[in-house]
C-alpha cells in the first residue's frame, strides 16, 4: 500500500522562503527609511516638539532634510584643522617682522618677551615721522594673538569688542587672510577654541544627545574689506561657520559662548547671534589697523620707507594678503578715528 507523503516543505525550502520573507522586510525598512531620511521634520510633524527645552523649529531644523542634518552634524564632528587655516604663519618669522614696522614707534612700549602689543590698543601708534608700512596678513594674525597672549590691557583708552569676545571665550587668532573678489577684497579670519570645559553644557542644548563635540573647534569669519578716501577701513560681515561649514548646531555653540563673553564685552547686541559675533571681528579688525596708520599708498625712500611724496589714502593700500598704512606723527593722529 502506498504510503501518503507528508504535507509541507523541505528544510532546504523553507529555508528559501525564511530568507525571501527577511529580504522582503529589510527592503521594506530600507525603503521606509530612504522615504524618512529625505523628509523634514516639518513634513514628519516633529517640528514643534521640545527636545532638551527647545524645539527643531527654534534651531532652524523644520525645514531641513533628516539626511542633510546628519551631515551637517557630521561635517562639524569631523573637523580637518588642515583645511580650515589655510594660510597659517610662523610666530618667530611675524614677530621680526612686527617688530621692524613698529620698533621705531614712540607709544609702543617693549616688555620682557619684546614689544607690548597692547599698547596699540589704547590709542594710534605715532612716530616721528610718517613711515609706509606693508603689513601681511599673516604679521597682522600674529599681532592679534600676542594682544591675546598679553591679557587685559586696563589702560585701554576704547575698547575692541573682538578683542575683549577672544579673550573670554579663550580663542587662538590661527588665520588672518586678505584676498581679492569680484568686485573687492574679503577678509577671513580663523579662531580656535579649546570648548573641553563646556562642551557638555552645549551638546545639553542640542535635541537628541547624539552629538559628542570634539575638544577644539573653529569658528571661520567672512567679511567684505574695503577703505574709505581717510584711510579707514570698512567691514561687513558675510558669514561665520563653525568649522567653515553651515551648521545645524551654530546657534547652541554661540548660545553658550555668548554666556562666557557677554559679562564684559561693551554692546548691547546679542552675542549668541552670529551675525552680531561676526561684526565684532570685523569691526575690531579695523579699529586695529587704523591704530596702526591710515591705509593708502605713497611715494616713499626705499631704505627708511620714510613718506616723501603725497599720501593716497583708501583702497589702494589693499593688496592681495597684505595692507600698506600710512603712520601717524603727532600732528596727524588726531584725524579721523578719535
Amino acid at each position: 500500500m502506498a504510503r501518503n507523503k507528508k504535507s509541507g516543505c523541505s528544510c532546504g525550502g523553507c529555508l528559501v522562503k525564511l530568507l525571501i520573507a527577511i529580504l522582503i522586510i529589510v527592503l521594506l525598512i530600507g525603503i521606509a527609511v530612504a522615504v524618512v531620511v529625505n523628509m523634514t521634520p516639518e513634513q514628519l510633524g516633529i517640528a514643534d516638539i521640545e527636545f532638551n527645552g527647545t524645539t527643531l523649529r527654534e534651531l532652524g531644523l523644520a525645514d531641513v532634510k533628516i539626511k542633510e542634518a546628519f551631515k551637517f552634524i557630521k561635517d562639524v564632528l569631523n573637523a580637518d584643522s588642515g583645511n580650515i587655516v589655510q594660510n597659517a604663519y610662523i610666530p618667530e618669522t611675524e614677530k621680526s617682522v612686527s617688530e621692524n614696522n613698529l620698533g621705531a614707534a614712540v607709544n609702543v612700549g617693549t616688555g620682557n618677551n619684546g614689544l607690548v602689543y597692547s599698547d596699540i590698543l589704547k590709542d594710534k601708534v605715532v612716530y616721528d615721522e610718517e613711515y609706509l608700512y606693508e603689513y601681511k596678513d599673516t604679521t597682522i594674525a600674529f599681532i592679534f594673538q600676542s594682544m591675546l597672549d598679553e591679557g587685559e590691557t586696563a589702560a585701554s583708552s576704547e575698547s575692541n569688542g573682538a578683542i575683549e569676545f577672544l579673550r573670554d571665550i579663550d580663542g587662538r587668532v590661527d588665520e588672518i587672510s586678505i584676498y581679492s573678489v569680484s568686485g573687492g577684497y574679503e577678509l577671513r579670519a580663523v579662531v580656535s577654541i579649546d570648548i573641553s570645559e563646556f562642551k557638555s553644557e552645549i551638546e545639553a542644548r542640542i535635541p537628541f544627545g547624539l552629538v559628542k563635540l570634539p575638544d577644539r573647534i573653529y569658528l571661520v569669519s567672512y567679511s567684505s574689506l574695503s577703505a574709505d578716501a581717510d584711510g579707514e577701513l570698512v567691514t561687513s560681515g558675510k558669514a561665520i561657520r563653525i568649522n567653515d561649514v553651515e551648521s545645524v548646531i551654530s546657534d547652541a555653540i554661540f548660545d553658550v559662548l555668548s554666556g562666557k563673553a557677554e559679562q564684559s564685552v561693551d554692546t548691547d547686541e546679542d552675542l549668541g547671534d552670529e551675525q552680531t559675533v561676526n561684526g565684532l571681528i570685523g569691526e575690531g579688525f579695523a579699529a586695529v589697523i587704523l591704530n596702526l596708520g591710515r591705509v593708502g599708498t605713497a611715494e616713499y625712500d626705499a631704505d627708511t620707507r620714510a613718506v616723501t611724496g603725497e599720501a593716497v589714502f583708501g583702497v589702494s593700500g589693499i593688496g592681495e594678503h597684505s595692507l600698506t598704512v600710512i603712520t601717524y606723527t603727532e600732528s596727524t593722529a588726531g584725524v579721523r578715528g578719535e
